[in-house]
């Protein structure tokens, strides 16, 4: 009834079987005869571009390659709903579209109807109907219907109105218009229109301005007083950020034989002391640049600098340290060990420094306190929100005082009020304690709050935006 493609390729396919038997192996569990078993997935092997590779096993298939496969195993016993998770995950966009097309392909051939959950934009703009989430509820929906006769698409944008009447803008209109904080509505006839706030005529007063009631109270606001930290950390316990390099920056994986570019010849420069996001859909490159910033990898050409010294000029043992003292990693999961309390676990990169206890009561006090969970420290981390497991992981990077602090998508497990506190702790851990903080992260919000906005596409860097830390 349902068929079902997941994001990594190895996770739908077999490596013992070729493509072909992979796709035989559903109908097989179904009771079909040899013969009709293998022309049907010899005919769905060549729907979506891989008849001449049908012997192949998935070792000598491409990531996009290994992706089209899965889709024809999902078709075997043809279901009429397919859901893909990610269906272009892990792939390049040439690769993408390619998949994209099997999936179009399989549509028209068979009338299937095709559910796929992706953070890629190239997905949303070739798909009938987009529903955007937003903390567990539906925002908008842009709905597309093809002309039968010129072929042209005509395109409505709708946006979810919830019980009590509050809407979200989708991003795109709000940032073209430059709506901040106060937007004015007018009720007109029949609909209701929304503009930003006009500034004043040459020669003309500005009327008064409404006055910006405090939110800190609204239900589902945080709390005032974890909202709002101190970040003042003692002259003597501030942290010296450090400026990373990337110089004609390089990674090549291989796979089934064939090379994975998954950096480019990135050429960037982080000054220390600032908040940088790394954007980019994924697979774009944006965790391999983190974890060679990191020295856990090594370039295949090109050199990263830590500060004035060449990561490939280190020792393995420097490295070591460097990763130890110097660097601080915050995880989409958290990270934490749930057999550890909230104290124990801030305490963990310390003890890995022989800390002195005195010393590590002491700075553990104040790391938490500086992310607002000093009243938590007893807790394990399941008595924990999710946000609250955040901070405990900020703290815990934050604790040794490192130079850089490298975030792997720290909000992507969150709500949109939760992620906004998490982005904004990184803002001012930054601003206020010089440490240099590196995010890596499909969040908008993220990406407004940086200084610098680094764009990947394809392990190449296709943009770059400085903005003052708006």
């Amino acid at each position: 009834v349902v068929g079902f493609v997941w994001q990594q390729p190895a996770r739908n396919l077999l490596p013992y079987l070729s493509a072909r038997e992979n796709v035989e192996l559903p109908m097989q569990y179904g009771g079909v005869e040899a013969d009709a078993r293998q022309k049907r997935a010899l005919e769905l092997l060549e729907l979506v571009g891989l008849a001449e590779r049908a012997d192949f096993r998935p070792d000598r298939l491409s990531g996009g390659e290994q992706q089209r496969a899965a889709l024809a195993v999902a078709l075997a016993n043809n279901p009429p709903l397919l859901l893909g998770d990610e269906l272009t995950g892990q792939v390049d966009s040439e690769s993408a579209m390619r998949v994209l097309d099997a999936v179009q392909a399989i549509n028209q051939a068979f009338g299937t109807t095709v559910v796929v959950v992706t953070h890629d934009p190239l997905v949303a703009s070739r798909v009938d109907r987009v529903v955007a989430m937003r903390d567990g509820r539906a925002s908008s929906e842009i709905r597309r219907q093809r002309d039968r006769e010129d072929g042209t698409v005509h395109e409505e944008e709708w946006v979810i109105l919830d019980p009590v009447g509050r809407l979200q803008l989708p991003r795109a209109y709000v940032n073209s218009l430059q709506m901040r904080e106060l937007v004015r509505l007018h009720l007109e006839p029949d609909h209701v229109s929304v503009w930003p706030q006009a500034r004043p005529e040459p020669g003309r007063r500005a009327g008064p301005e409404p006055s910006r009631r405090d939110t800190s109270s609204w239900p589902g606001s945080p709390d005032p007083g974890r909202a709002k930290l101190d970040l003042s950390l003692p002259l003597s316990q501030r942290s010296s950020g450090v400026s990373i390099a990337a110089e004609n920056l390089s990674r090549t994986f291989e796979l089934a034989g064939e090379e994975v570019h998954a950096l480019q010849n990135v050429d960037l420069e982080i000054p220390a002391g600032s908040l940088s996001a790394i954007k980019g859909p994924s697979g774009s490159g944006k965790t391999t640049l983190l974890t060679l910033f990191a020295g856990l990898d090594e370039p295949s050409g090109g050199a990263v600098c830590f500060g004035e010294r060449s990561l490939a000029e280190m020792s393995a043992e420097e490295k070591i340290e460097l990763v130890r003292k110097q660097i601080g990693f915050v995880f989409q999961t958290f990270g934490l060990l749930p057999f550890l309390s909230v104290e124990e676990n801030v305490q963990v990169p310390l003890r890995l420094l022989h800390t002195s206890r005195q010393e590590r009561t002491a700075l553990v006090n104040e790391m938490l306190e500086l992310v607002g969970l000093a009243d938590r420290a007893d807790h394990r981390t399941h008595e924990l929100s999710g946000g609250e497991q955040q901070r405990v992981a900020i703290a815990r990077a934050l604790v040794k005082r490192p130079a850089l602090i490298l975030a792997d998508e720290p909000t992507g497990q969150l709500d949109s009020l939760t992620g906004a506190s998490i982005i904004a702790l990184l803002k001012q851990i930054a601003a206020q304690t010089g440490v240099t903080v590196v995010v890596a992260s499909h969040d908008p919000n993220v990406h407004e709050a940086a200084e610098r906005v680094f764009e990947l596409q394809d392990g190449r860097l296709v943009g770059t935006v400085e903005q003052g830390g708006q």
